[in-house]
């Protein structure tokens, strides 16, 4: 026989509402809210003239006391109390507020480990509201039997007012700046995914552009060397041909890995076509930048890549600021085209 499903949570433990109290005690200490809330709650014991006053929020499992002053320890430092000891949970079970003129006195509550363990006598406590949910409340209490006036219930219950109204706006703004700060972490992940190539995690020609522009500007300014290496999969139709496209996809995720392991960190590693890839080498002369590409292809065919042996071909070329950036590209093109072409004549002979 199967378990009976669990009963559906109470009014204390609905999801939204534990989401409403959990932003409530983050707005409630954010930006000074804390101080304001405490000098609140010593306003209300000095008007009202009681030892104890607080505002608390209602979780699933206890009373978070966010501010107070004059009640006794341990409950004092440890900021919360069990629900057991709460009077305040009965405002939010009771979605109102709760006034006990003599709590030992009162059936209902004589026996609460508030009056017997505290010490309560009497309490005046007013729902803290959040949209539909009550999250707490705004209460006093005292040692002793009390009558409390028309004038003290109403300042408590303008004092809970106050407090939910502060809160609620405290809560939206910080929604607000949470919705922000995830647009701008989407906006940069957009920005960076329409940078990036998709299959290997390397830069795209969008990029390289974005960077080229860059380094050339800052050339312009100081001076300095700018070399690209062009590299191209010799061969790479065959193995789309022969194992399939999906394969081909593995064995370029695997170069650029490798390439990328290869290089520097300033150094820019981008997929500039099907099997073709670049690196852009800031502060790099023809000499570096050669030797550089001697390694990559060493890294590339030295072993096999995906279950396949693959070498690669690479053109290498310098920035000259008379012959402009295009040209950049077109030198290392021509390099990579005479480097093909001398490994077909290899191979053919």
């Amino acid at each position: 026989m199967s378990p009976s499903p669990p009963p559906p949570p109470g009014p204390l433990a609905e999801a939204e509402r534990l989401a409403a109290v959990s932003g409530a005690v983050r707005a409630g200490a954010a930006d000074g809210g804390g101080d304001g809330l405490q000098r609140l709650v010593a306003m209300a014991a000095r008007v009202l003239d009681v030892p104890v006053a607080m505002v608390s929020f209602i979780t699933a499992e206890e009373e978070v006391i966010q501010a107070a002053v004059g009640l006794p320890e341990p409950w004092a430092s440890l900021r919360t109390t069990p629900l057991s000891h709460s009077l305040c949970v009965q405002v939010v079970r009771g979605d109102g507020p709760v006034v006990l003129f003599d709590a030992r006195q009162d059936p209902a509550y004589r026996e609460h480990a508030a009056v017997l363990e505290m010490g309560a006598g009497a309490y005046a406590g007013y729902p803290l509201r959040h949209g539909e949910h009550v999250l707490g409340a705004f209460c006093a209490a005292d040692f002793a039997p009390r009558s409390w006036s028309e004038d003290d219930l109403r300042l408590l219950e303008d004092l809970a007012a106050v407090v939910s109204t502060e809160l609620t706006l405290r809560t939206t703004v910080q929604e607000l700046e949470a919705s922000r700060a995830r647009l701008e972490d989407l906006t940069r992940r957009l920005h960076e995914q329409s940078r990036t190539d998709v299959l290997t995690g390397a830069a795209n020609r969008r990029r390289v552009r974005e960077v080229l522009a860059d380094h050339v500007a800052r050339l312009e300014r100081h001076g300095g060397d700018l070399a690209m290496t062009l590299i191209d999969v010799d061969s790479f139709k065959r193995i789309n041909d022969v194992a399939g496209h999906r394969t081909g996809d593995a064995v370029l995720t695997e170069i650029a890995a490798r390439l990328q392991d290869t290089i520097r960190r300033p150094d820019l590693l981008a997929r500039v076509g099907g099997d073709e890839f670049a690196v852009l080498l800031p502060d790099t002369d023809l000499a570096a930048a050669e030797h550089l590409a001697r390694r990559l292809r060493h890294v590339v065919g030295d072993e096999p890549v995906a279950g396949w042996p693959v070498t690669v071909s690479t053109g290498t070329a310098v920035y000259d600021p008379d012959r402009g950036l295009e040209q950049l590209y077109a030198d290392a093109d021509a390099a990579l085209y005479e480097a093909k072409g001398t490994r077909a004549r290899d191979d053919d002979g």
